[in-house]
């Protein structure tokens, strides 16, 4: 009897069993190797990978992904002193085994293809394994005279785990393996056949069609005569969109060229590459960034190498923590540190780009425009992005430069939304070089059908953006982008983190366009968002449109600064831009003019010691003071840009000196006291 077939625990196992099991399953020639652990912190290389991913998804990859480059124990099992190193070394690892050596598997991932199986709809087999979502494994021999099983996945969940694949086993978590004991099986040799006839079966099982051929799992391993050509094309194909250049996709072939038996000749291998190459080239044209069309060496990594040594150095990805003696550069996992420290006293939010309003929508901002269909949503946008692509203004607030605004919206079909976008930019019909660039900095889509939830889709929009690299993103409205329940704020939340991802990864603002709920759309709340609470709780900045057309009101809430105030506002056709009510004219601060910020300046350069050299919040405290005294604007954001304002224009008597990781210190010109960096 084969004994890890029957080995059912009731709790988990201790270090001593598992690793009893795991040689056990050697014995009776299974490569098995060592996986991630459902226990572990995922590696950091391995979340970047995956940027989209929950971490519940990421969780559950990271736990079926080997450790190991197991392509290489496909040809020779694992030795019994690397299982205890690798058990030793990975005490909380999930266990696969490969398939297609000494044994395959028919892994059954519903009720509906268990229930078949179970009731006779392929050959029966004593062995078989539970796994934890339900699902049934069930394993079957590879006799010598046996066709070579292919891995296949199946459309109504029956897959086939044959040459090339693996299949977790027990002990991983959750796995159970049992083995019916009256079969008499003694080794997995004694296990039935999976033939033709069963594979049939699971494709008319799947299809409904008769089984077609399954094409051969693209390697980089040596090919012989026959399969050489097509491979190699196969190949260059992968190296195109890997991203490597045009001058090691060649030396990338001829390398693999000379590991066939026989090699081809060398001029066919160049001139299939070469080939390949063109015709990849005249089907996109517009990829002039692929490293292809630029001739350089991709940055990708197309090898599990160095991904080894990043999971076999770091199995804790948390860094421990710093003991210089320097309490105050100490912190902990999570980077924290005391308010005391220099990090936050020398922290300003100059560096955070403002585009439009104060600390209303900048750079990297959470901005959710709310209100009932139909209301004005997308005029909203086209207007606002006609103002932001020309650097003008909106509703009466300037832009802080000419922005690059992209719109992906769901509702309108291109040829409508063209004359949309003709209306925006009329109010600019006397300034034909306003209109130029506006339409140059304005990239928009027609109707799309994507869905944010999909991989390849936010694959598609990440790719896009990175291509374009907007200011801005408008998405229009966001729940057509989204194929989930919506009155799930699990769902809902799944959603906006993705959202994030594309902020984070692109340093970009984004501003999506949602529907309120019917019962509570004119309520001044952005708890009426329809479909889940999350989105009241996620944005930066808020503007909600309410009440009934012509006039609409517009309500604003912000977290960084003071909301500008509600006012009613109504979108004109004939100039195509919204114009506010003047009954309810919003507060809006009137802007500076360089000689008044000079004359702020000087304020400060006068107040400053030439006996001092002052830290950032010591010179705001001064410019606090000294604009008081002065009789001018003395709050804190005052301040702050009263700093910018010495430093902008005041640079020839009020030097900076910054010295990394430290302190940045400004002082005048004339100071001649020590120097407190030296």
């Amino acid at each position: 009897m084969m004994p890890f077939l029957s080995s059912d625990s009731d709790g988990p196992m201790s270090p001593e069993a598992k690793e009893e099991l795991l040689h056990t399953m050697w014995e009776h020639g299974m490569h098995i190797i060592p996986c991630g652990s459902p226990s572990e912190v995922v590696p950091q290389y391995f979340r970047q990978r995956h940027p989209f991913d929950t971490e519940e998804d990421l969780k559950a990859k990271w736990a079926k992904t080997p450790r190991v480059k197991w392509q290489h124990y496909q040809k020779i099992q694992p030795s019994q002193d690397e299982i205890t190193q690798w058990h030793a070394q990975y005490p909380t690892a999930n266990w696969a085994a490969i398939t297609g050596i000494s044994f395959a598997v028919v892994d059954a991932d519903s009720d509906d293809a268990v229930n078949w199986i179970d009731a006779g709809g392929i050959t029966r087999t004593p062995l078989t394994q539970t796994s934890p979502k339900g699902g049934k494994h069930y394993f079957y021999s590879i006799g010598g005279a046996n066709p070579l099983i292919r891995n296949s996945v199946g459309q109504n969940k029956l897959d086939v785990r044959g040459d090339g694949g693996y299949i977790m086993v027990s002990p991983s978590v959750g796995y159970d393996m049992k083995c019916d004991q009256s079969y008499g099986v003694s080794g997995l040799d004694d296990l039935p056949l999976l033939g033709e006839a069963d594979i049939q079966q699971v494709h008319v099982f799947n299809t409904g069609s008769k089984v077609e051929s399954i094409r051969e799992k693209l390697t980089e391993e040596p090919k012989e005569q026959g399969s050489r050509n097509d491979t190699l094309a196969r190949l260059v194909g992968k190296w195109v969109k890997e991203g490597w250049g045009m001058r090691e996709v060649l030396i990338k072939a001829q390398d693999w060229n000379q590991s066939c038996v026989p090699p081809m000749d060398l001029i066919e291998v160049t001139r299939t590459t070469i080939s390949i190459v063109n015709g990849h080239i005249k089907r996109h044209p517009d990829d002039v960034d692929s490293g292809i069309m630029a001739w350089q060496t991709s940055k990708w990594q197309t090898e599990i190498n160095e991904d080894l040594k990043e999971i076999q150095s770091q199995e804790d990805p948390l860094d421990e923590l710093k003991r210089d003696g320097d309490e105050e550069a100490q912190s902990g996992p999570l980077g924290l540190q005391p308010f005391s420290a220099d990090t936050w006293s020398d922290m300003t939010d100059d560096g955070i780009e403002q585009f439009w309003g104060d600390a209303f929508i900048f750079q990297k901002s959470r901005v959710l425009l709310l209100g009932k269909p139909k209301i004005g949503k997308s005029n909203w946008l086209g207007a606002f992005a006609a103002g932001a692509t020309t650097g003008t203004d909106f509703m009466g607030e300037e832009f802080s430069k000419p922005l690059k605004v992209m719109w992906f919206q769901a509702e309108i079909i291109a040829e409508f939304l063209k004359r949309r976008i003709d209306t925006y930019f009329r109010r600019f019909e006397f300034d034909q070089d306003l209109i130029s660039m506006g339409h140059n900095n304005l990239i928009i889509s027609g109707r799309l059908r994507k869905n944010l939830m999909k991989d390849q889709d936010i694959q598609a929009f990440s790719d896009e953006i990175a291509f374009h690299k907007p200011d801005i993103v408008l998405i229009d409205p966001i729940i057509n982008f989204f194929d989930g329940e919506e009155n799930s704020n699990t769902e809902i939340r799944k959603l906006l983190d993705r959202v994030d991802m594309l902020i984070e990864m692109h340093g970009i603002s984004v501003i999506i366009a949602h529907h309120t709920g019917k019962e509570r759309a004119d309520d001044k709340s952005f708890m009426s968002a329809r479909g889940g609470s999350v989105f009241a709780g996620w944005f930066d900045s808020g503007i909600k449109l309410s009440g009934e057309k012509p006039d609409v009101s517009v309500f604003y809430e912000a977290r960084n600064a003071m909301e500008p105030k509600e006012h009613l506002a109504s979108f004109d056709f004939n100039d195509g831009l919204w114009k506010v009510n003047d009954f309810t004219p919003r507060n809006v601060k009137p802007q500076l003019s360089e000689e008044d910020e000079v004359k702020i300046a000087s304020v400060i350069v006068n107040a400053m010691s030439s006996t001092k050299f002052y830290m950032r919040k010591e010179l705001e405290v001064l410019a606090r003071e000294a604009l008081s005294e002065a009789g001018m604007n003395s709050g804190e954001r005052a301040a702050m840009k009263a700093v910018s304002y010495v430093q902008k224009y005041k640079g020839a008597v009020v030097k900076t000196y910054a010295k990394p990781g430290m302190a940045v210190w400004h002082y005048l010109e004339s100071n001649e006291m020590t120097k407190p960096w030296e």
